[in-house]
């Protein structure tokens, strides 16, 4: 079932599936600007992070056996049995051969201009199908597969030597179109009633020495409570606020959101998303500052903000996580107060919610 902030439709999957995969994805973008609503598109980032998948079963004529490999292997499985021996002793000597798709996951944006939240992120994914290799051993002389490896087709099945090819030309498969301006006000509803239903709970509280005890709220228990707010909403705020969206910069052309639509055991819902950055160049990590002085410290941001091409970018890959880390800019929050650094004066407030209240992906 589509969810409300997404925007696909068969016909949309069917046009990126019928467009020829190029490098820079030409033929993508001038077929959704002439032919969807979506006529700004920009290529945003590839992740190539995803392995190999099995794909389908085929013969050593290519003729196809199962286009499922999983739902094949289940259906052998159950019809042997449950026996993996069994499965391998049925089909040993008929030559099939297992091919893989490799997985590239493209992201392209469009842009509506105004609020920060105000895109569509188009996920498209590149597929290649390669041969991968016989699908089961000819003997077992060096030990057989058991039902796990057959499952999952793990790679050390097939014992014999294989030389790995690529079967016809990479395709288009469309994953995803989420309209970010409808998730985020969905993800920040959902949040904002769940908070407050928790804020009403009541607990209690004794107290260690008299053992008196008295009966409070969790919002009575948390000072701010009532100020808190989604991680995702705090984002593109911070974003806007700060001289990151100051100096024109859009987040949706600098970060890819991996979003997630999740219903926990009590049946609440809950969105988020993870932040992806998008820089291309070769970007290090930010390592051994612990011995620094403040500036020398700050010195290294102002490199890395130079090194991604935008202001204050340290901040928002620190609430990611992996480049720049919270006690860096819990260092340089003190420096600034201390008035050993100068920061810009919007650039400190953000700085200082952040202080306040820690978020991070």
């Amino acid at each position: 079932m589509r969810k409300e902030y997404e925007l696909q439709t068969d016909v949309l999957a069917t046009i990126v599936a019928a467009t020829p995969v190029e490098k820079k994805h030409a033929d993508l973008l001038t077929t959704f600007a002439t032919r969807t609503d979506y006529r700004s598109l920009r290529y945003v980032m590839t992740r190539d992070t995803y392995s190999p998948s099995p794909a389908r079963i085929i013969n050593a004529d290519g003729r196809e056996v199962s286009p499922d490999y999983r739902a094949w292997i289940d259906a052998e499985l159950q019809a042997h049995g449950g026996s993996a021996r069994a499965v391998w002793l049925a089909h040993k000597d008929a030559g099939y051969l297992l091919t893989e798709k490799e997985l590239l996951l493209h992201y392209f944006v469009h842009d509506r201009g105004g609020q920060q939240t105000n895109f569509v992120q188009i996920g498209v994914w590149e597929e290649q199908e390669f041969v991968e290799r016989e699908l089961f051993p000819r003997t077992d002389r060096w030990g057989l597969p058991d039902v796990a490896d057959l499952r999952h087709g793990a790679s050390g099945m097939g014992a014999e030597q294989f030389k790995r090819r690529s079967l016809g030309r990479p395709s288009y498969r469309l994953h995803e179109l989420v309209d970010m301006y409808r998730f985020a006000e969905l993800a920040e509803n959902l949040y904002l009633d769940r908070h407050r239903v928790r804020g009403d709970r009541r607990v209690i509280e004794t107290d260690c020495n008299t053992g008196e005890q008295r009966s409070l709220t969790i919002r009575e228990l948390t000072p701010g409570y009532d100020q808190m707010q989604w991680s995702g909403r705090r984002f593109f705020d911070d974003w806007a606020d700060s001289s990151a969206g100051r100096s024109g910069e859009r987040a949706c052309q600098r970060w890819t959101f991996a979003t997630h639509d999740y219903v926990d055991q009590q049946g609440d819902r809950e969105l988020s998303f993870v932040p992806q950055w998008a820089h291309t160049r070769k970007v290090a990590e930010l390592k051994n500052t612990r011995n620094l002085d403040v500036y020398s410290l700050y010195g290294k941001l102002t490199q890395f903000d130079e090194r991604i091409g935008m202001p204050f970018s340290w901040y928002f890959y620190g609430l990611h996580g992996n480049l720049v880390k919270s006690g860096q800019m819990e260092r340089v929050l003190e420096a600034a107060e201390a008035g050993l650094i100068v920061l810009p004066e919007h650039d400190y407030r953000v700085l200082r919610r952040w202080g306040d209240a820690p978020y991070g992906f």
